[in-house]
Formats: structure tokens, sequence, C-alpha cells
């Protein structure tokens, strides 16, 4: 009998030990995260941040590139760009506009007459224009930079009926041979951010 109850005992404790060591390697040895897996906040096709491809924090649209093979510049736009026939490059969106024109030969030379040139003649051709700063020099983007800004009456909107008033501020950054482009970057006047309108400009580069 002694000998039958010692051999129970140890049976017992065999499997009482492999039990308990099944039970650990499940706790310790999950299987091993894929190569390469996305990070967290990332959707896992593809590793796009969530929200959708492109999507910018703050719910901000993002920029577009545009680059001009005529001119041989580029600018970052609130939207996409469209060359037109006259030489000029455009968008023109719900609340915000961007316009590139270039200019050469004598008109070019002095930036601060060509500005207030264009401030007389926008006086003259644009509803309810009003000077809001006369030309100024700044550095923007590594390019002595003249600009001045207005504001004006860009219409009625196709969405709510409703006058559309809008803040601009045009920019003049010279190429260095007698070449300058023109910068116009408008906004609504109840979004308009000075900081913002300069950093907008200051992604323009001459290629």
């Amino acid at each position: 009998m002694a000998l039958i109850t010692s051999m129970r005992s140890t049976i017992t404790g065999l499997v009482v030990v492999s039990l308990l060591a099944l039970a650990g390697c499940s706790a310790t040895s999950g299987a091993p995260p894929a190569q390469g897996g996305a990070p967290a906040g990332a959707d896992a096709q593809g590793g796009a941040p969530a929200g959708g491809e492109g999507a910018v924090p703050g719910g901000e649209a993002a920029s577009v590139a545009y680059v001009d093979s005529r001119y041989h510049y580029r600018i970052d736009s609130p939207g996409r760009m469209t060359a037109n026939p006259d030489g000029t490059a455009s968008f023109i969106g719900p609340s915000e506009r961007l316009e590139v024109s270039v200019t050469s030969g004598a008109r070019a030379a002095d930036l601060n007459a060509l500005a207030r040139a264009d401030a007389k003649s926008m006086a003259a051709s644009l509803a309810g224009f009003h000077e809001l700063s006369s030309p100024s020099t700044l550095t923007l983007g590594g390019y002595h930079t003249t600009k001045f800004s207005f504001s004006w009456n860009a219409g009625t909107s196709a969405v709510t009926g409703k006058a559309v008033q809008l803040t601009s501020v045009r920019y003049y950054v010279p190429k260095g041979d007698g070449t300058v482009a023109v910068i116009t970057y408008g906004v609504v006047s109840n979004q308009f951010d000075p900081q913002g309108a300069d950093d907008q400009a200051s992604t323009f580069k001459w290629l």
C-alpha cells in the first residue's frame, strides 16, 4: 500500500508541474507583431494617419504644390492652381484665393513704384477697394520682397448670396534678372491672419 500511495503522489506531482509549465508558456509566448507593423495612430493598410489620406492635424486642408513650367517657379497653394492663357496661375476657392503673375522689363526694376502703380490701378478697378498698408519691404523665403495689403468686394457668394469681403496682400518677389513674381493672396476678411499670409507667400521659390 505504501508503494502504491508513493506512486500516486509522484504522478500527481508530475501532472501539476506539467500544467504549470503549460500555463506559463501561454502567458509569455504570444505571437510577435508583424514586421514593419503600422505605428499607433496609423491606418494598418498603408500607414496613413487616421482620418484619411492626406489628413492634416486640426482638420485643415493640405496645401497643394504648384510648379510653373513657363516661368520656372513653385509655390504651395490652398487648392489646386490652374495655369491660364495669359501666363498667370490662379486658385479661387470659397474663402481663399491665390494668383501669381510674372512681370519683366522696366516695370520690374523698381518694386515700390510697381506696387504703388498697382494700388492706384486697383483703386479704380476693384469694387470697395481700400488700401490697408502702403508698400513696405521685408525678407520672405530668402527674397527681399515688397508688399502691401488691401480689402475689396469680390462679388456675391454663390452659396450664401452675401457679399464676399476679402482682405488681400500683394507680394513682389524679384528674381534678379529684371523679372519679378507678383503674388496676390486673399481670404475672407473675418479669417485674415497677416502672419498666415506671409507664411503662404514664403513658400514661393524661383527654380
